[in-house]
């Protein structure tokens, strides 16, 4: 049997007071406190550091841009966090300001990294006149004519409603109904794909617009089965009969009048998007003109940039900063108006082409152009020597007829002064939507031609240009009228 130990006597713990405060007490009270440190640290801290709202912008006009003390925050609808105070609020759209206000956010300050407070902000639309409505209907139509050159949308590429964006902001401006018409009208004259006519379908019914002949013409080449469109091609004689234009003392051009004329412009071809860009028309040449019996030569660009230093090479980034040319304007090409090139000028854009008419313009006391497709085309007819063999795989005509235009096809692709747009040879009123775009507008243009480059194309093929774009192939002729 084991002995019992005794245990030694223990003192009881007695915590110490605080003055006369008992244990019990403080420990409460420093418990309050901690408690009360962590609700304001939690509770109260955030709000006081970072007052604001989440604010809900919103207009009753689509995608307008929100600007908060000249910052941009997004388009509408859009929430952002602001903080308390007052602050200038600015909605834009295609760069115009179309409302102006100044907010005041007030400064919660409970709560409020867990419970979220919100302001909601609608501006009047008070800096709207007729002259901002009339160009943002115009940028509308110009995102339509943009997305237009798109032929298929992927996950990369998505379709973006820009008609449907059309349609909201005409009703929110309570645009005359002639004047909606005419809109959708244009627009719908770019109308390339599926998507596109499906999108400006739900546009006119949202308006209640009854259809317009564009519509109509999409509505042949989307929905109808594939079939025949357009006249076929008349090879009709049309007499080139030659000249010269002098260029004071420096140069000559030659040139060739061809007089008034009907003609048909393309041929039949499938009723397909882009094969109806070729279909054929009736068109008419109703006034004599000359165009250049070659395109513009090395030589005479290389005279025209001596007397525009401005567009030389080595000013290129100013002109690409202008929008007039790209990175490829003049790559690999020689000026010299010391040793003459009869080469076409090449990698010069349509802006930079138009600048040497304006020049020869002067030089000449007429007014020298970029001909149409349809005087490029009666061109193209007068040079029998298309039928041929004609198909030029050098930049020099190996052979040259007085009363015929050389390198009409091959050679390079040449600028003409006419809008592209995906519908042309669908539409009766071309006139009308060419010089709406010529006016209001940036667009392609028509080339023709082919280029050395090309398998052999015939003088209906279309092909379509940026104006500020330079091509290794790309040249051009110039036009006047007496």
């Amino acid at each position: 049997m084991k002995d019992i130990k005794d245990l030694p006597e223990i003192d009881d713990v007695v915590l110490p007071k605080i003055g006369s405060i008992r244990p019990g007490v403080y420990i409460l009270t420093l418990a309050i406190i901690v408690v009360l440190l962590i609700v304001f640290l939690i509770g109260f801290l955030p709000g006081i550091l970072n007052g604001g709202k989440f604010v809900n912008f919103t207009s009753e006009i689509d995608n307008v841009g929100v600007y908060v003390d000249d910052n941009y925050i997004s388009g509408t609808p859009a929430q952002e966090f602001i903080s308390s105070g007052e602050h200038e609020v600015i909605y834009k759209k295609a760069s115009q300001i179309i409302a102006k206000d100044t907010i005041n956010v007030s400064h919660p300050v409970f709560f409020t990294y867990l419970i979220h407070r919100y302001q909601d902000v609608e501006l009047e639309l008070n800096q709207l006149t007729d002259e901002k409505i009339e160009k943002i209907i115009n940028n509308d139509i110009q995102l339509i004519i943009n997305q237009s050159s798109i032929l298929e949308f992927t996950s990369v590429t998505n379709y973006i409603p820009y008609f449907t964006q059309l349609a909201k902001d005409a009703k929110a401006f309570n645009l005359s109904e002639d004047k909606i018409k005419s809109s959708l009208s244009l627009a719908s004259s770019f109308i390339s794909s599926v998507e596109m006519l499906n999108d400006a379908k739900e546009a006119y019914d949202y308006l209640s617009i009854d259809s317009t002949p564009s519509l109509e013409a999409a509505q042949r080449v989307f929905e109808q089965d594939s079939s025949f469109i357009g006249i076929s091609f008349i090879d009709k004689e049309i007499i080139a009969t030659p000249s010269s234009l002098k260029v004071q003392d420096i140069a000559v051009i030659n040139t060739l009048r061809i007089d008034p004329i009907d003609f048909v412009m393309g041929d039949s071809t499938y009723s397909s998007y882009p094969n109806i860009n070729e279909a054929g028309i009736n068109v008419s040449l109703k006034d004599s003109v000359y165009i250049s019996k070659a395109p513009i030569s090395n030589y005479l660009y290389s005279l025209f940039v001596v007397d525009n230093p401005t567009w030389s090479k080595s000013n290129k980034q100013a002109l690409i900063k202008q929008g007039l040319v790209d990175d490829n304007y003049l790559s690999g090409i020689t000026l010299s108006p010391t040793f003459p090139s009869l080469e076409p000028i090449r990698n010069i854009s349509y802006y930079a082409s138009q600048a040497f008419c304006q020049w020869l313009s002067e030089k000449t006391n007429k007014e020298i152009y970029i001909p149409s497709e349809v005087e490029w085309s009666a061109a193209a007819l007068a040079s029998t020597n298309y039928k041929e063999n004609s198909y030029s795989s050098s930049l020099i005509a190996t052979k040259s007829y007085d009363n015929q235009f050389d390198l009409m096809l091959g050679g390079v692709w040449e600028f003409t002064s006419t809008p592209y747009f995906a519908l042309n040879r669908l539409i009766e009123d071309r006139s009308e939507i060419t010089s709406e775009l010529q006016n209001n507008y940036d667009y392609d243009i028509v080339v023709k031609g082919g280029s050395l480059l090309n398998n052999s194309v015939d003088i209906n093929r279309v092909g379509a240009m940026d104006k500020s774009a330079c091509f290794e192939y790309m040249g051009f002729r110039i036009a006047y009228k007496n």
